[in-house]
C-alpha cells in the first residue's frame, strides 16, 4: 500500500512533531541516507539519524523505517499531520481514529492517545499515530482495519508506560510532590523508549507499522481499469465497431469520387437531400446513364459505421422502378446533359440532425483535404454508433423512462437527432 505511517508526540518544549515514520520505497537509497532532524531534544528523537529499519518483500518490496521521510513535501505534510491529530481531529469517543481530507496534500487517518509520564505536565503526555495516503478512497475502504490495529499499538504502549509510571510513582509521588513544593520545571521531555522502558519500542513499531502497510495492500487492491478493458471484461462483443475496433476508424482510400466531389456532381441542394436520406435509412434508387452507379454508392458508404450496402445504405437496383412514388425512396436519376435531379415527396426538416451539420461544415471547411476530411467523417461515424448503442441498451434495459430521457439529454441527442438513432440502433447494434 503507497502511504506513511507515522508516530507523533507533543513536544512542551517544540510542540506537535513526527517521532517515526515507515514507508515503502523501491529505492536503496533510502535505506542508508541519513535523516534530516534539527531539532536536538531527546523526547524528539527516536531511533537518530543514522539508523534506519528495513525489511523486505518477496516482490521487491522494501519497508523502511527512519526518524523522516526524504521528501520535503512529504515532511511538511507529515508535520501538519501531526499538528492537526493532536490539537484538533480528535476523537472523544475512543472508538477509532479520525479520517480527515486535504485535496492539495493528501488524506490523512489519525489516532490521538496519551502515555502517563511523571516528569509531564499533567502527568501525561500526547501522542497519535496518523497514516497518510493520496487516495481517499483507498483510505476510507481499509479505515476499520487500521484502526482497529492502531488502537492495538496505543493499549500496548498505553500499558509500558504504566509500569514505568507506576514503578517511578511509588518510589516518590510526582503529584504530592509538586503540590508541596510548587515545582513546575521539568527539564526536556523524554524519550519513547523512556516512557515505555523498552530498549526495543522503535523495533516493534517498525513490525506494526509494516504490518499495516502490507495489510493494507493485501485487503485492497485498486485495480485500474480503462474503457476499453471495462468493456472487454463485462462484454467483449460490445466493443466491436467502437472506437476501441482497431480497424474502427481506418478509412480505405480506393478510386471513386470524395464526398466533395460527389456535392459538386449532384449539386449542393440534391446532395443534402441525399445525405439526409442516407443517414436516416431512406430507400435511395439511382438511375444513371453516364456516371458509374457503384461510384456514387461507395461515396455515400462513407457516411455510415458499415460499408456492407445490404446492412447499411438503402439503394435499390439500378433497374428496378417503383410502381408509385413513397415518402420512403428517393430518387436519384441523371439527366441527358449529365446532370441530377432528385425526386422524392418528402422534405429536408428545419432542423437536421446533428451528425448530418456536422458533416456538412466538415466538408465546408478548406483547412480539411479529402483525406482528413473522410477520417474525421469516420470518426463522426463511430462516435454516433456509440449513441445509438447506448441508447439501445438503456431502452432494453429499462424501457421509456425519465432516466433514458436524461442519458439523451446528457449525450446530446435531441428530438431531430431521433429518427438517425433509431435507424443506426436497428441497422448497426446487434447487441
Amino acid at each position: 500500500m503507497n502511504a506513511i505511517v507515522g508516530l507523533c508526540h507533543f513536544c512542551e518544549a517544540h510542540g506537535p512533531r513526527p517521532l517515526f515514520c515507515t514507508f515503502t520505497t523501491d529505492n536503496d537509497a533510502h535505506t542508508t541516507e541519513s535523516s534530516n532532524c534539527a531539532v536536538q531534544c531527546s523526547g524528539c528523537t527516536s531511533v537518530g539519524p543514522e539508523t534506519v529499519y528495513v525489511s523486505r518483500d518477496d516482490d521487491g518490496i522494501i519497508f523502511c523505517s527512519r526518524e523522516s521521510v526524504p521528501n520535503a513535501d512529504v515532511t511538511a505534510f507529515l508535520r501538519q499531520a501531526a499538528l492537526r491529530s493532536i490539537t484538533c481531529e480528535v476523537s472523544w469517543s475512543k472508538e477509532g481514529g479520525v479520517v480527515y481530507f486535504s485535496d492539495t496534500q493528501g488524506h490523512v487517518l489519525s489516532l490521538m492517545f496519551h502515555l502517563k509520564d511523571t516528569r509531564a505536565r499533567g502527568l501525561k503526555r500526547l501522542f497519535s499515530i496518523v497514516v497518510l495516503m493520496k487516495d481517499k478512497m483507498l483510505l476510507l475502504n481499509v479505515t476499520p482495519v487500521l484502526s482497529e490495529h492502531m488502537q492495538k499499538i496505543a493499549k500496548e504502549l498505553q500499558q509500558l508506560a504504566d509500569i514505568v509510571y507506576d514503578n517511578e510513582q511509588s518510589i516518590c509521588s510526582q503529584r504530592a510532590l509538586r503540590l508541596n513544593t510548587g515545582r513546575n520545571d521539568f527539564g526536556q521531555s523524554r524519550s519513547l523508549t523512556q516512557l515505555t522502558g523498552d530498549d526495543d519500542i522503535f523495533k516493534k513499531l517498525h513490525s506494526h507499522f509494516t504490518w499495516m502497510l502490507r495489510t493494507g495492500a493485501v485487503t485492497y487492491s485498486e485495480t485500474l481499469y480503462t474503457s476499453q478493458d471495462l468493456l472487454k471484461k463485462l462484454n467483449p462483443q460490445m466493443t466491436i465497431g467502437t472506437i476501441f475496433d482497431e480497424s474502427a476508424c481506418m478509412v480505405t482510400e480506393n478510386d471513386d469520387i470524395s464526398l466533395r466531389e460527389l456535392e459538386n456532381l449532384l449539386t449542393n441542394a440534391v446532395f443534402r437531400i441525399i445525405l439526409y436520406c442516407t443517414l436516416t435509412g431512406i430507400d435511395i434508387e439511382i438511375k444513371s446513364k453516364q456516371t458509374e452507379p457503384s461510384k456514387i454508392i461507395n461515396s455515400l458508404s462513407r457516411l455510415l459505421p458499415s460499408s456492407n450496402n445490404n446492412t447499411g445504405l438503402k439503394i435499390r437496383p439500378i433497374n428496378v422502378v417503383p410502381a408509385a412514388q413513397s415518402p420512403d425512396v428517393c430518387i436519384l436519376e441523371e439527366m441527358d446533359n449529365s446532370n441530377f435531379s432528385c425526386k422524392w415527396s418528402g422534405t429536408l426538416p428545419t432542423k437536421c440532425p446533428t451528425l448530418m451539420n456536422k458533416i456538412v461544415n466538415a466538408m465546408t471547411n478548406k483547412k480539411f483535404n479529402d483525406v482528413v476530411l473522410h477520417q474525421h467523417i469516420k470518426s463522426l461515424t463511430v462516435e454516433w454508433l456509440g449513441i445509438a448503442k447506448t441508447i439501445k441498451m438503456a431502452l432494453q434495459s429499462s424501457g421509456k423512462s425519465d432516466a433514458v430521457t436524461k442519458l439523451k439529454q446528457i449525450l446530446g441527442v435531441s428530438p431531430n437527432d431521433e429518427l438517425l438513432v433509431n435507424y443506426w440502433s436497428q441497422s448497426f447494434c446487434c447487441l
